[in-house]
């Protein structure tokens, strides 16, 4: 990590993974009104799934963010793939990616309530920056 990047107080997001976990359906709920307010076109994408497939996205999101902060050596080959996945399976834009780390750390808040600091703030923009990253550094450019 260079002084530019934001340090991930990973203890501090893990505690937190736990804590949200607990409320998966409300999270859930909340990541997906959150995107949809923001991206309405993000509806094509994600909103013909059920909720238990956007429940398992959004726990893939976080897991993929666990696995980063355990420093799993595959994770950036896999999240690379992903990425590439994304772009060719579901044709998901690179600049969905921003609007859905907001509408995360927007849910994240919202179901933490009192618990949400500054600090876990700052720790989750770093840590989905991080892997939004790596998703799109699995994206191809595409002449048209």
């Amino acid at each position: 990590m260079d002084a530019q990047t934001p340090q991930i107080n990973v203890d501090l997001l893990k505690e937190h993974l736990v804590e949200v976990s607990e409320h998966e359906a409300e999270l859930t709920d909340r990541l997906y009104e959150s995107l949809f307010a923001r991206r309405p076109d993000a509806v094509e994408l994600f909103g013909t799934y059920s909720r238990a497939n956007q429940q398992r996205m959004m726990t893939e999101t976080l897991g993929a963010v666990l696995n980063m902060l355990d420093h799993e050596r595959w994770l950036d080959e896999y999240v690379h793939a992903m990425g590439s996945r994304h772009q060719f399976s579901y044709e998901t834009p690179a600049d969905m990616y921003p609007p859905y780390a907001e509408a995360m750390l927007e849910a994240l808040a919202a179901v933490s309530g009192s618990d949400w600091t500054p600090e876990l703030a700052r720790s989750w923009r770093a840590a989905l920056d991080r892997v939004n990253e790596m998703m799109t550094a699995g994206y191809v450019p595409i002449s048209h």
